[in-house]
Formats: C-alpha cells, sequence, structure tokens
C-alpha cells in the first residue's frame, strides 16, 4: 500500500499541474486572443512571445527536477532538464524586467520588477550551488526558483478571487487593489515555502538542541 506522504505528493503535484495548465491556458488567450499583444513585432510583440516562450520551460519541466523516481532514473535526462529549467527562468526574468518596466500600470511595476529579480536570483543560486556540489542548498533555491516560477498561477487566482467572489472588497481603489494582489500573488507563496523549508527545520533543531 502507497504511503500517506506519497499519496499527499501525488495530489499536490497533480493539482499544481492542472492549474498550471489550466491558468496557461487562459494567460494565453487573454493575451494573444482578447487584449493583444502590441501593433508591431517590436513594440510588445517580441517581448510578449519571448518570456511565455522561455518561461514555459521552467513550468514545464520543474515537476520533473523535484520527481524522485525519474532523477534516481534518470541522472543524465535531470541534468539536461535542469539546463533547460536554468535558461528558460533566466530568460523569461531578463524578460519580465522589460515589460515590468514598460507596462502601463504603475502600480505593477514594482511588484513585477522585485518578482523578476528574485526569480532570477534564486535561479541563478540553485544553479551556483549545483556546481559547487551543494546538493542541499541546491535543493532549496530549486524549490525557490520554482515557487516563482508558478507566481502567475498564483496570480490568476486571486484576480478570480478578487473579480468573482469580491475578495478584497474593502479596498475600493481598483489600482490599489490590483497592486494588492499582485504583491500577494508571489510574496504569500514565497513566506509559505520559507517556512516550511527553513523557519520550521530551524526552531525543530533548536528544541532538539535545548
Amino acid at each position: 500500500m502507497m504511503d500517506k506522504k506519497k499519496v499527499m505528493m501525488r495530489i499536490f503535484w497533480t493539482t499544481i499541474i492542472l492549474l498550471s495548465s489550466y491558468y496557461l491556458y487562459r494567460a494565453i488567450n487573454f493575451r494573444f486572443v482578447k487584449e493583444g499583444i502590441g501593433p508591431t513585432f517590436w513594440n510588445k510583440q517580441f517581448w510578449f512571445v519571448s518570456h511565455l516562450a522561455t518561461a514555459v520551460l521552467p513550468l514545464i519541466t520543474g515537476p520533473f527536477q523535484f520527481w524522485n523516481w525519474f532523477r534516481k532514473r534518470y541522472i543524465k535526462w535531470h541534468r539536461f532538464l535542469g539546463k533547460v529549467y536554468i535558461i528558460g527562468c533566466l530568460l523569461g526574468g531578463l524578460s519580465a524586467l522589460y515589460l515590468g518596466i514598460t507596462q502601463p500600470y504603475s502600480g505593477s511595476i514594482v511588484p513585477t520588477l522585485i518578482l523578476a529579480s528574485l526569480w532570477l536570483f534564486m535561479t541563478s543560486a540553485a544553479w551556483i550551488t549545483i556546481r559547487r556540489k551543494d546538493v542541499q542548498a541546491h535543493r532549496l533555491f530549486m524549490i525557490r526558483s520554482y515557487t516563482l516560477t508558478l507566481s502567475f498561477v498564483f496570480l490568476r487566482i486571486l484576480s478570480d478571487l478578487v473579480y468573482e467572489h469580491n475578495f478584497l472588497s474593502f479596498i475600493k481603489n481598483q489600482d490599489v487593489k490590483d497592486a494588492t494582489y499582485e504583491w500577494m500573488s508571489w510574496v504569500i507563496p514565497i513566506l509559505i515555502i520559507e517556512f516550511f523549508i527553513s523557519w520550521l527545520p530551524s526552531i525543530k533543531r533548536l528544541k532538539s538542541s535545548t
């Protein structure tokens, strides 16, 4: 019988994959069908297409990096997909920086730029630590990096809550409301991850030493 932890992990990754697929479809439909991506190729089209094409790589390859069965049996593929993941994050992060600077919504500029910068940093740190053979640190930075990769999923979920279920209804100014849930879309997930991978283990170690 499969143990409880494995069942929970399967449910978790199935949920992540389904949500990612659904919101990726919605994001593509909104950006490339409904709203459009600019009148000329070099206006915004190049950057939107580049961001999508590169950011989708870590979205797809990420689950394989955390799949123990795959990693243990196909180590060469694990390393290859790891390189694809890192390249996708770095290029996606750089294009996100440009899109953040040039977007028309002033309240979204700062959270987008900080998110893109953190994404670039966490991914670079994951690459540096594995080059130094520090597997534990590499794993932790990969968890942080993939959490930020999924920020668009959290953003879409919060957007649905705001516009369909009156979440943050106490904020009357629409621009402030939009900026608030954009901050929340990556700040809250990364704080939750830090609690489980950094703070909680530190508390347990402190208790065990006393």
